[in-house]
């Protein structure tokens, strides 16, 4: 890493962290400014190495005293604090209509008729803790929020200090920065960078890192050009954002996307090889993300700021305009090492588009088509590297030399082995089940085991090795310099920089030297094992039952509740890409405005990573609380894929989506889901397109539904639906559903007869192949009524309960019949589902 861009990066990091202390009661020999309170944690928290930042802290609103402060370094930072907010300068006494607590960024998105409703941020570390992380509907009174920014901020400053010792002696700036990153996440959360002037929902955690990657790039491209910075800072401050000019190139926002992960995770043959490799695999691409994206960074000498964002596969960098040329070249070196070491089956697309002051502020929209369209603002940046990268995904591999992409072409493979879990052909060896696995699958298996009870990953910065000619997953990392690897213990501290992420909050962990960088990283692990005394399950009894080790399919299978099905899970959110281009869109004087700055957006998108990173697992562990029986795919992004007992898996889906709605605060955003019932040999590719195919059902569901009822107006087209045992039902009919499954459910089990369930199967299927031609009233009517007639008599002369047979009689008479049959006729299905008996040896 380039020092004096780490440097750079450390003020921006710091530049506005007096209003941190500020908020708590923090003042500087008597002065209550937040520049001269950062200057003072500048210069008690920061190792003396680094304190000459503190000027820039100090100075970074100007030099209104003329002291000299109006230097480089200080107008590099000033420029790039008004391109992270997208806004003008603004002071503390500038103070408006909100207390100084953070408005969740999902309140702030565009609403029906366009009111603001507001949901707050607790103002608490950031942990799984329901309490601590959930919005709260009235922000704090002014006693209780000087209370918590107390509390905060002088935790806060414990691990600074902590961290200053570490570096007193050995300063290690990269790992500083790392671990500086992680404290501002930690802390800085729920803190708004801003109370006045704005809506405050923008973290302080999110406009410092913007910044301080922002002014990384302002550096490099104005280094020796003061003059025209200074040109530059005068017309940021002279003009509205949405007037900023349109040159010159300040940076390039840079995206990977790797493609092609479905194929690569689902594509496995061995039912019982699956459990064991899947989670590994999937865990491999998270990791593979973060390795190249770090390894880009490496290669161009910029400091860990400038990483935006990593998860889902995608990763986005904010370089300086210099290295635009350089992306081409890193894109081959990555995919030919791809190529190799998977076939094909992984590409990275890799591309940047220049930005310029106008990309940063606010814009002016127009609408046409039903769309609103920007050509200036983020909005106009985002869209053309979105057609870039996806450019790049229809024409994969053809960057590589011929030669290269000739010799992928020949025969490959020693011998005619097969690999029986992935079907690659070379060498393999054979395990005590007489299965056949690859060097590739037998790295994967031994990741999978490793990951059961992982609570630490450490990613080690190494010198770049060759790869072999059948490498393992660690090859691969360690081809771009990086040594990684996961383990329930920690490890004595490296002698060169790594990264240590601890992964559970029993783990948590503060650095041990100084080039040794420690962080939270949320991950769904969530694996399914067997725990101390369970016994395995019918048709299953010889199953040799090992303590915390992974159930395969088959058994997960047959723990299921009724019928021994897999259940396969998908849900991601609906509407993302429209609601990050055109959530942000307000009224204004001159027309319509688009706020979507850089900070803002990213604070909207570090929301949504705790959310799918770190809540989904922590719900998922608390489902498997006295059994283990999900397991996590993969969850991030805005996406999650799980697979287990079919009704755990469906009661999470459903717990998710209800927790998504508490975590946004919103009922107009959606999480649609689709769900699919499988056998446990069922081929896992197979079922991933399926259940992806039936999140699309679902989520184009609602076209074919009645309108959504004028109580409830939805700004973006409304989805937020689960295709459910091959039916498209909106989330807010599935606790009506749910309601009549256990109704039923426990009717049958009292004595009621199970030919209900069939009965109001058949009827439904009835329903609907003739309805276009008889209309809403045929026979089906009258015999089901008759048949529940019949039921109710019966029960009543044998002295049993006839109260279900009365109410199905009611909600299935006359004009009520359309009405209820769809909700009934499912519940029916899921109650078959979960009331059947399994045959001995039935599986």
């Amino acid at each position: 890493m380039n020092e004096e861009l780490g440097r750079t990066a450390l003020a921006g990091l710091l530049h506005d962290i007096g209003k941190f202390g500020q908020r708590a009661g923090e003042m500087a020999m008597g002065k209550k400014d937040h520049a001269s309170i950062g200057e003072k944690f500048v210069n008690t928290f920061v190792p003396k190495a680094w304190q000459a930042v503190s000027a820039l802290v100090a100075w970074h609103h100007g030099d209104p005293e003329g002291r000299g402060h109006e230097v480089f370094p200080a107008l590099v930072l000033r420029v790039a604090d008004r391109l992270s907010a997208g806004e003008r300068e603004q002071t503390e006494e500038e103070r408006g209509r909100f207390p100084p607590q953070m408005v969740s960024p999902f309140a702030s998105l565009v609403r029906p008729q366009g009111e603001l409703r507001k949901s707050w941020l607790p103002l608490e570390p950031l942990t799984l803790e329901e309490a601590n992380l959930f919005p709260i509907e009235s922000p704090y009174a002014e006693r209780e929020w000087q209370a918590k920014y107390t509390r905060l901020w002088q935790a806060f400053c414990g691990q600074a200090e902590k961290l200053k010792g570490l570096h007193e002696e050995h300063p290690n700036l990269e790992a500083y920065l790392l671990c500086l990153l992680d404290l501002l996440l930690r802390y800085g959360w729920c803190i708004p960078s801003a109370f006045y002037y704005d809506v405050p929902d923008v973290s302080l955690y999110d406009h410092l890192r913007t910044t301080a990657a922002i002014a990384v790039c302002v550096h490099e491209a104005y280094s020796g050009r003061e003059g025209e910075l200074r040109d530059l800072l005068e017309a940021l401050r002279d003009l509205p954002s949405e007037k900023w000019p349109a040159s010159p190139e300040i940076a390039v926002l840079v995206e990977g996307d790797i493609s092609g992960i479905q194929n690569f995770i689902y594509a496995l043959r061995n039912p019982r090889g699956a459990t064991a490799v899947l989670r590994a695999r999937s865990f491999y691409v998270q990791v593979l993300t973060e390795v190249l994206a770090r390894w880009i960074l490496r290669t161009l000498e910029l400091p860990p700021t400038n990483l935006l964002y990593c998860g889902g596969g995608r990763f986005r960098l904010l370089v300086p305009s210099a290295f635009f040329s350089q992306l081409g070249k890193l894109r081959r070196e990555i995919n030919e090492v791809l190529l190799r070491a998977h076939g094909g089956a992984l590409y990275l697309a890799l591309d940047g588009v220049p930005l310029v002051p106008a990309h940063f502020g606010k814009a002016l929209v127009r609408k046409a088509d039903g769309q609103y369209v920007a050509e200036r603002g983020l909005r106009a940046a985002e869209d053309e590297l979105e057609r870039c990268v996806s450019s790049q995904k229809n024409r994969r591999f053809l960057e590589l030399p011929q030669e290269t992409l000739a010799e992928f072409f020949q025969p490959f493979g020693e011998g005619t082995e097969t690999c029986q879990i992935c079907g690659h052909v070379g060498p393999t060896e054979e395990d005590e089940e007489e299965v056949r696995w690859c060097p590739s699958c037998q790295s994967f298996r031994t990741l999978g085991k490793d990951l059961r009870r992982a609570k630490f990953l450490r990613l080690s910065w190494s010198e770049p090795r060759p790869l072999p000619l059948y490498p393992s997953w660690k090859d691969v990392c360690l081809r771009f310099g990086f040594d990684v690897e996961v383990s329930e213990d920690l490890w004595p501290p490296n002698k060169g920089l790594s990264l240590v992420y601890w992964l559970d909050e029993s783990a948590a962990l503060s650095p041990r030297a100084s080039q040794e960088a420690v962080a939270r990283k949320f991950l769904v692990n969530v694996v399914a094992t067997w725990r101390q005394g369970e016994t395995p399950p019918r048709g299953y009894e010889r199953e040799r039952v090992v303590e915390g080790e992974i159930k395969h399919f088959g058994i997960l299978a047959a723990q299921s509740r009724g019928a021994p099905y897999l259940g396969i899970l998908r849900m991601d959110m609906d509407n993302l890409g429209r609601i990050f281009r055109e959530g942000f869109v307000r009224k204004a004087e001159n027309g319509l405005l688009d706020y979507g700055t850089f900070s803002r957006k990213h604070s909207l998108s570090t929301l949504l990573s705790v959310f799918f990173e770190g809540w989904v697992g922590e719900r998922a562990r608390r489902l498997s609380e006295n059994q283990e029986r999900v397991y996590a795919v993969y969850s991030g992004g805005d996406d999650l894929f799980f697979v287990g007992s079919w009704d755990a898996v469906l009661g999470l889906a459903s717990d998710v989506r209800d927790d998504f709605r508490k975590f946004s605060g919103r009922e107009d955003l959606g999480i649609s889901a689709g769900f699919l019932l499988v056998h446990e040999k069922y081929p896992l590719y197979l079922a991933a397109t399926e259940t992806g195919d039936l999140l699309e059902l679902a989520k184009k569901g609602r076209e074919k539904l009645a309108e959504a009822s004028p109580q409830a107006p939805w700004v973006f087209p409304r989805k937020d639906a689960i295709c459910l045992l091959g039916r498209v039902v909106p989330w807010e009919e599935f606790p009506e559903v749910k309601r009549w499954k256990e109704r039923l459910v426990r009717a049958v089990e009292e004595a009621a007869s199970r030919r209900v369930l069939f009965v109001l199967q058949e009827v439904w299927e009835e329903y609907q192949r003739e309805r276009e031609q008889r209309g809403e009233w045929g026979p089906w009517l009258w015999r089901l009524t008759y048949w529940l007639s019949r039921q109710r008599e019966a029960a009543k002369k044998a002295g049993q309960d006839e109260s279900l047979y009365q109410e199905l009689l009611e909600r299935l008479s006359g004009k009520n019949f359309a009405q209820n049959v769809g909700v009934l006729s499912l519940a029916a299905r899921w109650a078959e589902l979960e009331t059947r008996e399994v045959q001995g040896g039935e599986r």
